[in-house]
C-alpha cells in the first residue's frame, strides 16, 4: 500500500488508487467533472490537474495512480490553481449564465467549482458570441430526460454510462469540434431502463429528470437513507423530501448492490409514498365504517382475535423483517392462526453493482427473502385464493397490496364471508369489506430492515413521522402508546407503522416478550432467537446507513 503526501498530509491508500481518491482519503477535495468512480477514466476535462514533485508537467489526478513517496500539491500549488482557472474560463466561455432558472442549481459541479476555484479578480478574456444549439435548449430526448445542450461541458459521463453500465450505448457525440453535441445513437427516443442515471451523472444541467424539474430546489430537500421497494435486489436510495412530501428517490452508494445506480422503475416509485388514503382507525358499525380511536381499537380487537373460531393471516413481502417477525409470533404462535406470505414475480429487473456484475430479480417484493429467512410459508396467487377460500373465521390482511390476487373477485368473495381486519394505506377493494380498517403509513414513515436477493440485511430509516406525528421516546423511537398530534404540514391523522400496532396488540394480550418499543428492540430479539439472523447487529447495519453517498458528497449520482 503506497504512502504519499498531498498538500502536507500523509495518507496510505490501496495500490492502484488514483490521486482524486487518495486526496479524499486525506480529507482534501480535488475538483473534477469527467471523473466518476464507477466509470472508466478519460481525463478529458483537465480540471483536476495537480503538481507532483519531481515532474516538470502538471498531472491529471484522475488518471494518475498513487505511488510510494509521492509528494503532491493541489490547493498549495500556484501552477495547479492557474491551470484550473484557465480550464474554468474555457468552460464558462460558452456556458449560459442561467443558474437562477437552471433546475440543476444547488447540485451543479460547474457552479460549485466556479465559486471555489476562481479568484475574486477573475475576468474573462473571451469576446466572441457564445455558442448555442437552437432547438436543443429544452428537448425531451426520452420519456424521462430533458436535454439542454447549451449547458453541456462535454464530459462524456452520460455516454460512458450507457456504454459501460446500462449497456444500451444509447447516447453518443454527433458532429465535430465546436459543434459537437449529445444525441441518441440512432435518433430514436432515449428509452434506457436506467435513463435517470444519465441525468444523475451529468455534472451540470444539460440532462435533467422530467418528473422532478422545477418542483423543488435541491437545497431544500432533506435526504433519508432507505431501500428501494421496487424489487428484491435492494438498491440503496435516499428518500428526498421536504415538509413531509417525498419528491424523488436518488441512488445511495453501495458497491455490493447498486454502486450509485437506480433503475427508472424504482426511481419513479417515489411519488407513490405520498398517497395516504386512510388517516384514522375505523370500525364497521351497522354496515358503515365509523371513526374509532386507537384506545378503543386495542382492547376490542384483542378480544375479537382471541375469541375467533379460526384465524387466517395474509402477511406481505413488502413488510419489514421486524413486522413479519411480530406477525408470525403474535398471530401464528400465540393465537395459533395460519399465516402466509403471498409473492409474485412482476417484471424482471436487473442492476449493476460496483464490480459491474448484473444482479437480477424476478421478485416484485423488497423482502420476500426476509420472509423465507423467518421460515414463513410463501404462496403464489392461486395458493393465496385457496388459502382464503372457505375461511369462516376471522381474516387479517396486513397489506392489501401484498398480491394482485387480493383484488380479484374470487378473493373478495372469500373475504366477505367472515370478520375481516385490514391494515391499509392506499385505496383498495379489501378496505371496503373490512370490519376493522387500520391506517398504516408508507415506507417514508417506517423503520426496519429488508433482506435483499443477495442475502444482505439492509436497514432503512424513517424520513418523517406518519400523518399525525406520533411522539418519540427519549431514544428517538416512535412510542406506540402516546397520543398523536396534528402535523403542521401533512394531513392530520393517526396512521401508525404496523410494528407499533402489533406491539401494542401484544401488550393488550399480555404477550410480554413482544411488547417492544422500537424496531431495534425487535431486531435484537430476532438476532437472539432466529438462527438466520444470529450475529447480525442493528448498530453495525447503521454504519453503512450513515455513510454519505457519492452523490451527497459531490452531486454525481
Amino acid at each position: 500500500m503506497p504512502k504519499l503526501t498531498i498538500d502536507g498530509r500523509t495518507v496510505e491508500v490501496a495500490a492502484g488508487t488514483n490521486l482524486i481518491e487518495a486526496a479524499r482519503a486525506a480529507g482534501i477535495e480535488i475538483p473534477f467533472f469527467c471523473y466518476h468512480p464507477y466509470l472508466t477514466v478519460v481525463g478529458q476535462c483537465r480540471i483536476c490537474m495537480v503538481e507532483i514533485q519531481g515532474q516538470p508537467r502538471l498531472a491529471v489526478a484522475c488518471a494518475t495512480p498513487a505511488a510510494e513517496g509521492m509528494v503532491v500539491k493541489s490547493e498549495t500549488s500556484e501552477r495547479a490553481r492557474e491551470a484550473r482557472e484557465a480550464v474554468m474560463e474555457f468552460l464558462l466561455a460558452n456556458h449560459p449564465l442561467d443558474c437562477p432558472v437552471c433546475d440543476q442549481a444547488g447540485e451543479c459541479l460547474l457552479q460549485d467549482h466556479s465559486m471555489e476555484e476562481q479568484r475574486a479578480t477573475f475576468t474573462t478574456h473571451m469576446t466572441e458570441t457564445r455558442r448555442t444549439f437552437p432547438g436543443y435548449e429544452s428537448r425531451l430526448i426520452g420519456p424521462h430526460v430533458i436535454q439542454n445542450q447549451n449547458r453541456c461541458i462535454h464530459c462524456s459521463r452520460c455516454i460512458r454510462f450507457t456504454q459501460e453500465i446500462s449497456e444500451t450505448s444509447a447516447l453518443t457525440y454527433k458532429s465535430r469540434s465546436n459543434s459537437t453535441f449529445i444525441d441518441t445513437f440512432d435518433g430514436k427516443p432515449f428509452e434506457d431502463p436506467m435513463s435517470g442515471c444519465a441525468a444523475d451523472v451529468c455534472p451540470v444541467g444539460a440532462l435533467t429528470v422530467r418528473g422532478f424539474r422545477f418542483r423543488k430546489r435541491a437545497w431544500k430537500l432533506r435526504s433519508t437513507p432507505s431501500i428501494c421497494p421496487g424489487c428484491s435486489i435492494g438498491c440503496n436510495i435516499f428518500i428526498e423530501h421536504h415538509e413531509r412530501v417525498v419528491y424523488r428517490f436518488s441512488p445511495r452508494e453501495n458497491p455490493g448492490v447498486n454502486a450509485t445506480w437506480l433503475c427508472d422503475y424504482g426511481r419513479f416509485l417515489a411519488e407513490s409514498l405520498n398517497e395516504q388514503a386512510y388517516l384514522h382507525p375505523q370500525r364497521r358499525v351497522s354496515g358503515q365504517l365509523a371513526r374509532a380511536t386507537w384506545g378503543e381499537v386495542f382492547p376490542a380487537l384483542s378480544t375479537e382475535l382471541k375469541a375467533a373460531r379460526s384465524l387466517r393471516v395474509v402477511a406481505s413481502a413488502n413488510l419489514s423483517n421486524e413486522e413479519l417477525y411480530l406477525a408470525r409470533e403474535l398471530f401464528g404462535r400465540h393465537l395459533k392462526g395460519e399465516i402466509v406470505v403471498p409473492v409474485f414475480p412482476g417484471e424482471p429487473r436487473r442492476m449493476k453493482n460496483g464490480k459491474r456484475e448484473w444482479l437480477t430479480s424476478t421478485d416484485a417484493h423488497p423482502n420476500s427473502h426476509g420472509a423465507r429467512r423467518l421460515g414463513m410459508a410463501t404462496v403464489d396467487g392461486e395458493g393465496l385464493v385457496r388459502f382464503l377460500r372457505g375461511a369462516a373465521g376471522t381474516t387479517v390482511i396486513l397489506d392489501p397490496s401484498a398480491h394482485p390476487s387480493l383484488a380479484s373477485e374470487e378473493a373478495l368473495q372469500a373475504l366477505g364471508r367472515g370478520p375481516l381486519v385490514a391494515f391499509a394505506r392506499a385505496k383498495h377493494p379489501v378496505a371496503d369489506l373490512a370490519g376493522w380498517l387500520l391506517p398504516t403509513p408508507s415506507l417514508a414513515s417506517n423503520e426496519g430492515t429488508f433482506v435483499s436477493s443477495t442475502g444482505s440485511v439492509q436497514r432503512f430509516a424513517p424520513a418523517f413521522a406518519p400523518p399525525g406525528t406520533v411522539h418519540r421516546t427519549a431514544t428517538g423511537a416512535m412510542s406506540p402508546t402516546c397520543p398523536t398530534i396534528a402535523s403542521p404540514w401533512g394531513p392530520p391523522g393517526e396512521a401508525r407503522p404496523l410494528w407499533v400496532v402489533l406491539s401494542s396488540l401484544a401488550r393488550e394480550m399480555g404477550v410480554a416478550t413482544l411488547d417492544l418499543s422500537s424496531p431495534a428492540d425487535i431486531f435484537a430479539l430476532m438476532a437472539r432467537t432466529e438462527e438466520s439472523f444470529a450475529g447480525v447487529d442493528w448498530e453495525e447495519l447503521g454504519v453503512q446507513r450513515e455513510q454519505r453517498s457519492y452523490r451527497e458528497r459531490q452531486h454525481v449520482g
